[in-house]
């Protein structure tokens, strides 16, 4: 039995599949048990409702697994995001200890050795070092940029044929994976069968390749069989778009400075760790998230 955190998100949802997929038996940890859970019921999966502040739930839901996936999703919305995620990392962290799991995969982000300049980034930062007090096995994996990040700005592609570049240069390529990459990662981690219980990993994984805007709008060109143009925000209008769609002034500075460390190298890869490639390609990813925005 392995235990899923963030159970019905991009990544969650990724390794759940690629566990059951595996053969194996999974408990998702979810936040309330909606009509999102009906899936995986219907495929077996546990399902338990858990706060991940409240400790002494999150070890009772841990108690008696093989390994776990932990992860946090930030909560940009929240009063002081960075706050909130330490909460929830020392929570993970203490539950972990408290039902002697035997071995965490951890999800973190490239540039995440950075304890500063990377903005929202930092959250994974922190969760670093919350999982030094891990009391088992460890394996922390350090993903590229998302490639469904560009689900984000699908909207404008599919209505105007314009492709926003998240604030990067047209042509900055950069580390992208896709989700369904890291859950098959994530599931060999946690099925490895050699004895994790005091070994200490970190992993960089890549997608097959780095890809630019640029890369990502002749793509879209190509897939929806229209021009797509891509274009570059000014610098001056960043933080007017992230507080247009609501966000509180700590995310906004947060975002403007994730994205100037991506622009400046700050956020990347050390390269001095062992490093994986998943297999999608971002025309791949890209094609699975055409319906998604278009629905």
């Amino acid at each position: 039995m392995y235990v899923i955190t963030g159970a019905l998100g991009q990544t969650g949802s990724a390794v759940a599949n690629a566990l059951l997929g595996a053969g194996a038996s999974i408990r998702l940890i979810v936040r309330s048990d909606d009509a999102r859970s009906a899936h995986w019921y219907a495929r077996g999966a546990e399902i338990v409702v858990a706060d991940l502040t409240n400790t002494a739930s999150l070890a009772r839901a841990f108690d008696g697994v093989a390994g776990a996936y932990l992860m946090n999703p930030p909560n940009y919305r929240a009063g002081d995001m960075f706050a909130e995620a330490r909460r929830i990392h020392n929570s993970l962290v203490a539950a972990a200890n408290q039902a002697a799991v035997a071995h965490v995969v951890a999800l973190s982000s490239v540039g995440a050795h950075q304890p500063a300049g990377t903005g929202n980034i930092a959250t994974t930062w922190d969760f670093e070092q919350q999982l030094n007090k891990l009391h088992g096995g460890l394996t922390v994996l350090r993903a590229a940029n998302f490639m469904e990040n560009w689900a984000w700005s699908m909207q404008p592609v599919l209505a105007k044929g314009v492709l926003p570049t998240m604030f990067l240069p047209p042509e900055r390529s950069l580390p992208m994976v896709a989700a369904r990459d890291i859950g098959s990662t994530v599931a060999q981690l946690l099925l490895d069968t050699s004895d994790t219980s005091e070994t200490r990993r970190l992993i960089e994984l890549h997608g097959p390749q780095e890809y630019s805007p640029q890369d990502a709008g002749r793509i879209l060109g190509e897939l929806l069989n229209k021009e797509v143009t891509v274009v570059a925000a000014a610098e001056a209008d960043w933080p007017g778009v992230f507080r247009g769609q609501g966000f509180p002034e700590i995310t906004v500075r947060a975002f403007c400075e994730m994205f100037h460390g991506f622009n400046d190298g700050t956020v990347a890869f050390e390269s001095t760790h062992e490093t994986r490639r998943g297999r999608t390609t971002l025309k791949q990813a890209l094609k699975a998230c055409l319906p998604i925005a278009a629905a």
